[in-house]
């Protein structure tokens, strides 16, 4: 546990103690416990004509691999923010409305424990180019998607596959825009 390694309400040593049925960072001055929080991380779904959109990485990890977009919440921002933020980034494009899709805990990363909120949106403008940290951007037929590099991506694509928004009963119905997803 290399997580604070001084406390922060006065400066001592932490030492890790078994506490909570945990191992936790605590203050054996102030009692103080350091808590260790998931990282809050936020992706799109974004789908046009029965496609969905996902961005090829040009940065570690999973370089050159497949992923929805999406990145790290900033400060001061809600994790709807965040998602129009890095669409746009990523993507350049700029979603209008985002319906809550799932909660994806990610532990274990490269970059820590992270907590995904994903989104999904049919409505967006401008033509999908690829940011700063991505190779490439590209729709992808439901049934031609390629390997996605992470895990908690491939669920958040199956909750939107599985999701009663998204079931198709025939080829004359087109999805309501005004349904719920999940």
């Amino acid at each position: 546990m290399g997580y604070l390694k001084y406390c922060s309400s006065c400066g001592a040593r932490n030492e890790t103690r078994k506490l909570e049925g945990r191992r936790r960072r605590v203050c054996p001055r102030c009692g103080t416990v350091h808590y260790e929080n998931p990282r809050p991380a936020v992706t799109v779904v974004a789908v046009r004509d029965g496609q969905i959109l996902l961005v090829r990485r040009g940065v570690a990890p999973a370089e050159g691999q497949w992923c929805l977009p999406g990145g790290f919440m900033e400060l001061r921002e809600s994790a709807a923010e965040a998602a129009r933020r890095e669409l746009r980034e990523e993507t350049g494009l700029t979603a209008s409305d985002l319906s809550f899709l799932a909660l994806c805990p990610y532990p274990g990363g490269i970059n820590g424990d992270l907590l995904v909120l994903a989104f999904v949106t049919e409505d967006f403008s401008g033509q999908p180019i690829p940011g700063d940290d991505a190779r490439e951007t590209r729709f992808f037929p439901l049934e031609q998607l390629p390997p996605v590099a992470f895990r908690c991506h491939r669920e958040i694509i199956r909750t939107y596959l599985e999701s009663p928004a998204n079931r198709r009963a025939g080829p004359d119905e087109s999805h309501a825009k005004d349904r719920p997803h999940g």
